[in-house]
């Protein structure tokens, strides 16, 4: 779509350039000294999801979502009726495999005494000795079963593994828990991040050795800003979207705004760019369904309709990748120029 209009050209001494009343502006090279501005999110360092490792009707449900943690604290409980005649009945196996093995302890200790006065055959002390070791054998085996049977109780009540805040509760009290199944999710305050992802050829130019602005927009006033000094850019690069994952970690004693899933805006140092890009003002872009176009003046005071490809939003600039160059004229105020 092309629109033509006619306008008188002037230069005032400002260097901004006017044609007929429509303000314009130049398209500008980035440089080398840009930076590079990309979204991304809050998450914990730590975070965990707390699953039952065994079946049964959930009895008791200690905590809520946003309630803060201690290590240790119950979670959850599961009905452990079952799991608890069964660890009985293995304590009482355990007391009758060990009376049975003081039996043949006492049995087998006769006989050596016997078979030193001659009193009995040699079989017959081996034979004392065989009973004597099946019996310790036996109690050994039911100890084990016992202590397994016990740890099978434990996995019935949930703990926490270290202390910090319940971020989602997925069950309620009465529920089934299965194996495997996610109960709740937990996380530490005191460790967060932020995660970006960035084209591969952003992440390769990126500076990791200058400190990183963090904006969090829906922060109050005091805390919107933080300075990141640990980057770590991670090794692998998503087949799928050709992007690598950084991780920006942030200083501890965080407000209490910012929790995992805060939207953020990563202000990436120089070097996150590429050399010789182009920016424009945001306000100077026409969008027409699934297109951009800006209002380039063309020769003899006209303006000349012309798509072009975005690429990232630098706060009221943006980039473009394709059909403008450096140096050219466009309207920075598209209505003015339909206006006329």
């Amino acid at each position: 779509m092309k629109r033509l209009l006619h306008v008188v050209a002037m230069t005032l001494s400002t260097g901004v350039l006017y044609a007929a009343g429509v303000e314009t502006v130049t398209v500008e090279a980035n440089g080398t000294g840009a930076g590079y501005i990309a979204d991304g999110r809050v998450e914990a360092v730590r975070q965990s999801t707390i699953a039952a490792q065994v079946s049964g009707r959930i009895t008791a449900l200690a905590v809520k979502a946003g309630d803060p943690i201690k290590s240790g604290q119950i979670l959850v409980r599961i009905d452990e009726r079952a799991v608890a005649q069964q660890s009985a009945a293995s304590d009482a196996q355990v007391a009758a495999a060990q009376a049975q093995l003081e039996a043949a302890t006492k049995e087998y200790q006769r006989s050596r005494r016997l078979f030193e006065k001659q009193y009995i055959s040699q079989a017959a002390l081996e034979q004392a000795e065989a009973r004597f070791k099946s019996g310790e054998a036996q109690a050994n085996a039911m100890v084990a079963q016992a202590r397994a049977a016990m740890t099978e109780t434990s996995w019935h009540t949930l703990r926490a593994p270290y202390g910090g805040v319940v971020a989602t509760v997925g069950t309620e009290l009465g529920d089934m828990a299965l194996p495997g199944k996610p109960l709740l999710t937990i996380y530490d305050p005191a460790a967060l991040r932020v995660v970006v992802n960035l084209p591969e050829s952003q992440a390769t130019a990126l500076n990791k050795n200058q400190p990183v602005r963090i904006e969090f927009p829906g922060a109050p006033e005091a805390q919107r800003w933080q300075t990141v000094q640990k980057v770590t850019v991670l090794p692998t690069a998503d087949a799928a979207s050709h992007t690598v994952e950084v991780r920006l970690s942030l200083a501890a004693g965080n407000s209490s705004s910012i929790v995992p899933g805060t939207f953020v805006r990563a202000h990436l140092p120089p070097g996150g760019t590429r050399s010789g890009g182009l920016s424009i003002p945001r306000s100077a872009v026409v969008k027409r369904s699934e297109l951009n176009a800006v209002y380039v003046a063309a020769a003899e005071g006209h303006f000349q309709l012309r798509q072009i490809r975005l690429g990232k939003i630098a706060g009221e600039r943006v980039e473009v990748l394709a059909g403008v160059q450096a140096g050219e004229r466009i309207a920075l105020d598209p209505l003015t120029v339909t206006r006329r």
